[in-house]
């Protein structure tokens, strides 16, 4: 689409930084993240993956609605402002980031600002790469999905624009990571009868091996997600891990917040103190990452506890069953 026929737009929310920000949540690979959405407004992605913790929507080439760079950069700085005591900012989308075409003129604007020791953070699902390297180079990580290999594994389970070509994909990816400085991440979402085979988990190894890649996180749904779908077993994703030797493996596991550790970990990495969120804010924190229910009183202050009951009661918010945890997630 040329870019003079996209809309420039923020969203309806009467405050920016309710609509671009979210968090600060607690990440299980990367500490205490502070989000940017870059597409707040609705599901922007070239990808349309079955495991997505997002409503189902078709995919795109390119953005519809294009949130204005001062607008993003503004809302970051006044978040950055209030949370000082974060590990990570991380640019996400209700999408994919790389569709955003300010990127660069965004990460750069905002990186002087980043308080002493935070990293920045891009979340990508891996097709754009190249494109938008130039951006992708201001960033401290990149962690890009790579869930399939085998073409009609990729087909089924990122389920991705007919533009897109797995081969043309591993090429961009090749060639950014023989140039990038940063830590590159690849995240492998597996998910049964889907991407779970041998032979598309072998292809996935193998291609890992020829890059510079510094951790790969393995792991499969623990959230609730976009279409009725299957996670695999631990014990099945500790059989796969074989096949990733002599990679920097992660297994990444979920641990209930009743867990002393975890207890212990929020206790000395509290989340930065901050006026209450209202409850727009709280619903678009849990439009875009489903919070467990356990980890609700961990994360939200009482009135935001009270907040969240006036969702539910409202139908706004649903509990859902993912494996043995209960997630609060938004009502698409």
């Amino acid at each position: 689409m040329p870019q003079n026929t996209k809309k420039s737009s923020i969203d309806s929310s009467p405050n920016p930084l309710e609509s671009i920000i979210f968090g600060p949540v607690r990440s299980r690979r990367f500490g205490l993240s502070l989000g940017v959405d870059l597409s707040p407004s609705h599901k922007q992605c070239n990808f349309d993956c079955v495991y997505c913790e997002l409503h189902k929507a078709g995919p795109m080439d390119s953005m519809e609605v294009v949130l204005p760079p001062q607008a993003v950069i503004q809302a970051i700085k006044q978040a950055l402002q209030v949370h000082r005591a974060i590990d990570v900012l991380s640019f996400t989308a209700t999408g994919e980031p790389t569709l955003y075409p300010h990127l660069y003129e965004v990460i750069t604007a905002v990186t002087p600002f980043l308080p002493q020791g935070t990293k920045s953070l891009i979340l990508s699902n891996g097709s754009n790469l190249v494109a938008q390297k130039h951006a992708l180079n201001a960033f401290d990580m990149v962690k890009f999905s790579l869930d399939a290999v085998v073409p009609s594994a990729f087909k089924k389970v990122d389920r991705p624009s007919k533009s897109l070509d797995i081969a043309q994909i591993l090429q961009g990816i090749r060639e950014f990571a023989s140039s990038y400085k940063g830590e590159l991440i690849a995240e492998v979402l597996l998910v049964q009868g889907h991407n779970d085979t041998q032979e598309n988990l072998y292809a996935i190894a193998e291609f890992l091996r020829q890059i510079p890649i510094s951790r790969v996180d393995l792991g499969s749904i623990d959230r609730p997600s976009a279409y009725a779908v299957k996670p695999l077993s631990n014990e099945r994703l500790q059989e796969m891990a074989e096949i990733f030797s002599g990679l920097p493996l992660m297994l990444p596991s979920r641990v209930s917040s009743k867990n002393q550790d975890s207890q212990d970990d929020l206790a000395q990495n509290p989340p930065a103190k901050s006026s209450p969120r209202s409850k727009e804010t709280l619903l678009k924190l849990i439009a875009t990452r489903p919070i467990a229910c356990d980890e609700a009183a961990q994360i939200f202050s009482p009135q935001e506890l009270a907040q969240l009951q006036t969702l539910i009661a409202q139908g706004a918010v649903i509990i859902k069953q993912q494996g043995g945890n209960k997630f609060y997630t938004a009502k698409h």
